[in-house]
């Protein structure tokens, strides 16, 4: 581009599609591919009715404040002028308040994002209850969930079906290893928000004494097992459970060693 055009604050202009550039801090980094074939189709069919929101950039270039969906499902559609409008004030301010009010955000993206605006802006919690709308002691519990191991915030960024307050309840517990398990039993066993914070109070409640009067009956009937008549088929999944028994009770004994994933959540990581 020879010439960098000059833009007035609230006014509406067409944009070639190729002159947009996403912003590195938009909190949302997902979208999901069916929602956004819907988008797509309802674009050829109405165009775009809601322009996108940008600043400017360098070199003639705009950033997206608001609206990076809508430009990617224009894409898809072969749309190549997009309505946007310039705003002006805190981009990160209203890209999340944007998405926050078209409930576009997973929590954990939620999460991260009032994170990184704290830290680059300096805000404390009580800065922020003006701009997201949301009580302190919300926004305490939304930046707790940047305390859920790494494995969990990436596979739910993705996944819509885990509910803000079962991560809230996970991201309660101190340690690393306890959140993992309890993600763990929330997939395999569906538990609500409620048997979340019951199971983790029952677990607290017991001493090592009787946990190890647990291990030890367990123990006692391995010992009664006979597994002669079994196929190796057969063996797989109990192999695959003391395996796993092993993990946990290296875990236990060193509880400062990083928590490794069961075997079904490997498979459920590189899916």
């Amino acid at each position: 581009m020879t010439n960098t055009p000059i833009y007035e604050k609230g006014k509406l202009y067409d944009i070639s599609i190729i002159d947009f550039r996403r912003d590195p801090d938009q909190p949302r980094k997902y979208f999901d591919p069916e929602a956004l074939d819907e988008l797509a189709a309802s674009l050829r069919k109405h165009g775009i009715l809601q322009p996108v929101l940008f600043r400017p950039g360098e070199q003639g270039y705009v950033i997206v404040v608001a609206g990076e969906r809508r430009i990617e499902a224009a894409k898809m559609a072969s749309i190549n002028v997009i309505p946007a409008i310039m705003v002006e004030g805190n981009a990160d301010e209203i890209a999340l308040v944007e998405n926050l009010q078209r409930k576009d955000l997973m929590p954990v993206e939620e999460a991260e994002a009032i994170d990184r605006m704290m830290k680059k802006y300096a805000y404390k919690q009580e800065d922020l209850k003006g701009i997201v709308n949301k009580s302190q002691s919300m926004i305490s519990e939304i930046l707790s969930l940047n305390r859920l191991p790494q494995q969990i915030r990436d596979e739910c960024r993705s996944d819509p079906s885990v509910p803000r307050g079962v991560l809230i309840a996970i991201a309660r517990k101190k340690q690393e290893r306890a959140m993992l398990r309890l993600y763990n039993e929330y997939r395999e066993k569906g538990l609500s928000r409620e048997e979340i914070i019951k199971e983790g109070s029952d677990r607290k409640g017991k001493t090592a004494a009787q946990y190890a009067a647990l291990v030890q009956g367990m123990d006692k009937r391995l010992g009664e097992l006979d597994s002669s008549a079994w196929t190796e088929e057969e063996k797989g999944p109990f192999r695959d459970t003391l395996t796993n028994l092993g993990e946990t009770i290296a875990l236990l004994l060193n509880p400062e060693s990083p928590t490794p994933l069961r075997p079904k959540d490997k498979s459920r990581m590189l899916a």
